[in-house]
């Protein structure tokens, strides 16, 4: 019985995950749409709360930011104290200072994630790779690689080809080659089929690999001298 029981457990944890990430898809949508409406905005971080991993709610928090930049110096520390401990520090604390009228997000912003979809990420790379631990990796990969099975197996090309878009988003934003390379090889495993998209993110990867690598081994020799 205590099998079953785990087992039932299991099943209703994994449904709510896809209920929240359904619902937090849905609120996506309505915030392209209308940017400033608040209610949008707390209903989707209400929905990245129920979430595990903190890239949905750190996209869901910066697009708030941006989409209500009006109400944050006076109307949001109900919803801070609820994201506290959710984030990063350093992401926290950025935050915390666009409350306190030290900053704001612009639309080009270090701290979008490939969920945000009012502000677009940084092309400042080596601060953007500071929010992605081996551990998110890790974990983006898994919830990517569970979302797009589930998708084929309903035969969802829509939510396929969303989901692959973002993903690559994301990856070439946060140059995390970690959470592509497992992903790659979980899906390679199911026989897969790789478009010419994935091997462009694959080979602007790489690149981007090569670049940071030159860039220190330069850094390096110069302190050297």
């Amino acid at each position: 019985m205590d099998d079953l029981s785990a087992t039932d457990d299991l099943s209703l944890s994994k449904d709510s995950e896809m209920t929240a990430r359904h619902t937090y898809r849905y609120y996506a949508r309505k915030i392209f749409a209308d940017p400033n409406n608040r209610y949008y905005h707390e209903q989707r971080i209400n929905a990245a709360l129920l979430l595990d991993e903190k890239e949905p709610l750190q996209g869901a928090v910066a697009d708030f930011f941006f989409g209500c930049w009006y109400d944050i110096p006076y109307d949001v520390k109900g919803i801070f104290a609820r994201i506290q401990g959710r984030l990063h520090p350093q992401i926290e604390h950025a935050f915390h200072n666009c409350i306190n009228k030290l900053d704001y997000i612009k639309h080009s912003s270090e701290f979008a994630t490939r969920w945000s979809v009012l502000v677009t990420p940084s092309l400042n790379v080596q601060t953007h790779r500071l929010r992605i631990s081996s551990d998110d990796a890790k974990e983006i990969a898994k919830n990517i690689t569970t979302e797009l099975m589930s998708a084929r197996a309903a035969a969802d090309w829509s939510t396929i080809e969303q989901v692959e878009r973002e993903f690559f988003a994301h990856c070439l934003a946060c140059t995390d080659r970690l959470a592509f390379s497992i992903v790659w090889f979980g899906l390679g495993k199911s026989d897969w089929q790789f478009d010419e998209r994935w091997r462009n993110c694959q080979q602007q990867l790489e690149q981007t690999g090569s670049t940071l690598l030159k860039s220190t081994q330069n850094l390096d020799t110069q302190s050297s001298v």
